[in-house]
């Protein structure tokens, strides 16, 4: 009885090792499997079907809520749909967890538009030009939160720069 109580004990161990092994290539699948989904989405999104954009993305950040892109792509499918709110939540969520991308602040900002919140835009369109103030892209969403606002002068200021850096590129 002992000694099958211990050749229990190390087929388990034994067991546990293969496992463990597995795990890596387990993690891979996954990570495809969510590439997968990812690019299902973009094609959902690109012809025009954002619903199911959001739908394929809600598996996709079940199974991989640390990742950001699939956060971004149900924002924008989310914004291109109307459903603004939620978009802004998942713009919020992408910035959350990668805090140092412009392009996060740019799609919430253009988000924040949508909502007509003009000032919350205008601070993560400044935040964009202070992490990456050489990119045009910034300068441009500015300008046009600029126009939203009626402030025209630094709208045309906005666009002169972005033009300027645009063409060093």
């Amino acid at each position: 009885m002992c000694m099958l109580r211990v050749f229990a004990v190390l087929l388990s161990r034994s067991a546990i090792l293969v496992l463990a092994a597995f795990l890596p290539f387990a993690t891979v699948a996954q990570s495809k499997s969510i590439d997968g989904m990812m690019n299902e989405a973009q094609t959902a999104l690109s012809k025009g079907r954002p619903e199911e954009a959001v739908s394929i993305l809600r598996q996709a950040i079940n199974q991989a809520p640390e990742r950001a892109d699939l956060y971004l792509l149900r924002s924008r499918a989310r914004d291109s749909s109307g459903k603004f709110d939620a978009a802004l939540d998942d713009a919020s969520k992408y910035v959350e967890l990668k805090p140092n991308d412009v392009v996060g602040y740019l799609n919430r900002a253009r988000i924040y538009l949508s909502l007509e919140k003009k000032d919350k835009a205008l601070e993560d369109a400044n935040k964009a030009i202070e992490l990456a103030p050489k990119d045009p892209d910034a300068y441009f969403r500015r300008a046009d939160i600029y126009t939203e606002m009626g402030k025209d002068a630094e709208a045309k200021a906005d666009e002169t720069k972005a033009d300027e850096l645009d063409k060093k590129r």
